[in-house]
């Protein structure tokens, strides 16, 4: 799988890199077709904190492609909860 991280207002630390590639390489696990995944991560200006931080998922698979989009305060707790969403469509 061919995965591509993308930021916008947001500079990307190495910490968050690895996190996020460790995270988004285990959906091989439940969709072994899967060809190339790209994570756009955002800083998004909004008068609440709590959706500040988003990620958007996408996962193109052989014949069908994949989206998924969840906000929260904290960037790992919306990668978290990107992916828990691209679970429940996989399943």
């Amino acid at each position: 799988m061919e995965l591509s991280i993308f930021t916008r207002k947001l500079d990307m630390t190495p910490r968050l890199r690895d996190y996020a590639e460790s995270k988004v390489e285990r959906l091989d696990r439940y969709l072994p077709t899967i060809d190339q995944a790209r994570l756009d991560l955002e800083v998004q200006d909004t008068r609440s904190d709590e959706d500040r931080q988003v990620a958007q998922l996408t996962v193109w698979a052989r014949g069908s492609i994949l989206r998924a989009e969840e906000r929260t305060g904290d960037m790992f707790a919306s990668i978290d909860a990107v992916l828990d969403k691209m679970y429940r469509q996989i399943a």
